[in-house]
């Protein structure tokens, strides 16, 4: 077995376990996108600042953005600032979720070797959440854990409103019963 041998088949098993992360994250941010009633798609709690839809909406584009263009080479027409003052329904976030999952998977089935080189690449069109970027910027693998962190991130968000948003609802009907 030749070294290029050996790279291809690593490249290939490394795309196939974030292939199975990515979609295992994305898979529990729908659990909860999926049982929140309508209403509650674009309602903010007092203690946050984006709706349950915004927050889907922007980890979609993220993900689409990071892992698909920056590093499948997938070109997006991103908008990031559009991003977070949206609203829609369910059935807009499952036709994005049905898009960025296409991208995704056609990155992470393609990863080669140069994908996890420590070649530095150009991060200077984005947001980046956590850690400092040097001049040079990061390598495609920081860029990967990067997203896949702030998925979950994200998911912690949404948890979180969904807890919020079962408050509200006892908290709605506690008032209505008190007025009845």
């Amino acid at each position: 077995m030749t070294t290029e041998n050996t790279q291809t088949n690593i490249s290939h098993e490394v795309g196939k376990d974030l292939k199975v992360i990515v979609e295992g994250l994305l898979e529990d941010v729908f659990k909860i996108i999926r049982n929140l009633p309508p209403e509650a798609l674009n309602w903010t709690p007092n203690q946050m600042k984006n709706s349950p839809f915004v927050l889907t909406y922007h980890l979609l584009g993220s993900a689409a953005y990071w892992i698909g263009d920056v590093v499948g080479g997938i070109p997006t027409n991103r908008i990031r600032a559009n991003e977070f003052d949206v609203q829609g329904d369910h059935h807009q976030l499952e036709e994005l979720l049905e898009d960025t999952k296409k991208r995704l998977a056609a990155t992470l089935d393609n990863l080669n070797e140069s994908h996890l080189l420590p070649a530095p690449i150009d991060l200077s069109r984005g947001v980046l959440c956590w850690g400092e970027v040097p001049a040079e910027g990061r390598t495609s693998v920081w860029v990967l854990v990067h997203d896949l962190c702030h998925i979950a991130y994200t998911l912690g968000q949404l948890e979180r409103i969904n807890r919020l948003w079962e408050i509200h609802l006892n908290d709605d009907q506690t008032a209505k019963r008190t007025i009845d």
